[in-house]
């Protein structure tokens, strides 16, 4: 799922339909990769940045921290 893209699409006002149509998918497609069932694509990443007006890092970029298991002796 990605949050700050479906933040900033509506503070943009625009829907799901609305930016489908733009990037060239259909609403079914661009709902599946909203939620992370399906990848975005390089150039439809570079789309949505620019109607959006957004970095790939305000959109796309999650920090995470990974765990680092440890054997108990």
């Amino acid at each position: 799922m990605y949050p700050k893209l479906i933040g900033k699409r509506n503070e943009k006002g625009m829907t799901q339909q609305n930016m489908a149509d733009l990037i060239g998918i259909s609403k079914n497609n661009y709902n599946l990769k909203e939620q992370g069932k399906l990848d975005f694509g390089l150039l439809e990443v570079k789309k949505i940045l620019s109607i959006l007006g957004a970095s790939y890092e305000e959109i796309f970029f999650e920090p995470f921290v990974t765990k680092k298991s440890y054997k108990k002796e």
